[in-house]
């Protein structure tokens, strides 16, 4: 008994596991695809992905900049 719940354990992780790196995989290529350009054997970042990360910068800029004027101005008290 302990034999075939061993196998039934081995298939279905094996499984998961089969699964999970196809995942992984296609998941990377989309993001290398969108975001990195192959020149040569070069690679860079794309016109989206140069977009992508100035964005972002700038929103964690205001968003922190936010947070400390907050801070600031109610002197560490949660006034909400």
């Amino acid at each position: 008994m302990t034999g075939i719940l061993t196998q039934i354990i081995e298939l279905l992780v094996g499984g998961i596991t089969g699964v999970a790196q196809g995942i992984g995989k296609g998941l990377s290529e989309l993001a290398q695809s969108i975001f990195m350009v192959q020149t040569g054997e070069t690679w860079s970042l794309s016109t989206f992905g140069a977009l992508i990360i100035i964005f972002a910068g700038i929103s964690l800029a205001i968003g922190l900049s936010r947070w400390v004027v907050n801070f600031v101005t109610s002197l560490g008290a949660r006034n909400r």
